[in-house]
């Protein structure tokens, strides 16, 4: 099994950090921090799981499980454990000799699991809390054109940076990816489409309305938007080459109320 242990644990800790930091967008954070944990747990028995999760991960078994649930009820489209698959560090077997990242002390424990869940499950059923967003499919009788909207301003793509410790994505842009591909993912879910995803070749075209910044290189923008739609994010399009994207028009519109990002997708004939 190939899973590079000690990134994937990084990353795990990195996004409960998040919905603690910033509860506004906690819930993009738990939905994918959900979906790790899921495919996390099916690698393990349930006592080689409680171990794990209690040597490696800074929250309680408590806490990891509303994740899980906050997971199970949203849709779909792609593992994300794959990311991880890429570095043999050691074997099944040898997983507890692994290096490993502290968690709470036992005394704090149990009462900061308390206020994590407290912070998490009101987001479930609070609409408010999460971006308004207006997907809308066509009409047309094979639905070939799909509109998602983003809101709020669109963070760049970095490039990765590389230290003696790994290879990494700044965390603003992480934060920006993982509420961009929940949002999608929702999205995808309210729509009836009749095709299968992911979309293998489509003319895309990105707007950029309202207060984004003016100094962004305009192919970092619509790069972070490529990214968060194909297989490496939401899993909306096979990828970014120019065989699946033979036509991208992107336009800036300063001059609206709301700031956000309208993207459509017009799906077309695979040659």
């Amino acid at each position: 099994m190939l899973i590079n242990w000690q990134d994937l644990i990084a990353e795990i800790n990195f996004k409960h950090k998040q919905c603690q930091d910033d509860p506004m967008n906690a819930m993009a954070f738990a939905y994918s921090l959900g979906q790790l944990l899921l495919e996390t747990k099916a690698l393990f028995s349930p006592t080689e799981w409680q171990s794990w999760l209690k040597k490696n991960c800074n929250f309680s078994e408590s806490c990891a499980e509303t994740y899980l649930q906050i997971a199970k009820n949203w849709p779909s489209f792609r593992t994300q454990l794959d990311a991880y698959r890429k570095v043999d560090l050691s074997a099944m077997e040898n997983i507890p000799q692994m290096p490993l990242i502290s968690s709470q002390s036992k005394d704090s424990f149990e009462e900061n699991m308390q206020t994590e869940v407290k912070q998490i499950i009101p987001l479930l059923n609070n609409t408010e809390n999460f971006p308004t967003s207006f997907p809308d499919a066509s009409e047309s009788e094979n639905a070939r054109i799909i509109n998602f909207y983003l809101p709020g301003k669109v963070v760049p793509k970095a490039r990765p940076r590389v230290t003696t410790n790994g290879t990494y994505l700044p965390p603003r842009y992480r934060a920006w990816r993982n509420q961009a591909e929940v949002e999608i993912y929702r999205q995808v879910s309210e729509l009836n489409l009749e095709v299968d995803l992911p979309i293998k070749r489509a003319a895309i075209s990105i707007s950029f309305c309202g207060k984004h910044r003016t100094n962004s290189d305009l192919d970092n923008l619509a790069g972070a938007c490529l990214d968060a739609l194909t297989l490496n994010g939401a899993g909306v399009l096979q990828d970014d080459r120019l065989s699946c994207i033979p036509k991208l028009t992107i336009e800036y519109i300063p001059n609206v109320k709301e700031t956000g990002v309208q993207i459509k997708i017009e799906i077309l004939p695979v040659r």
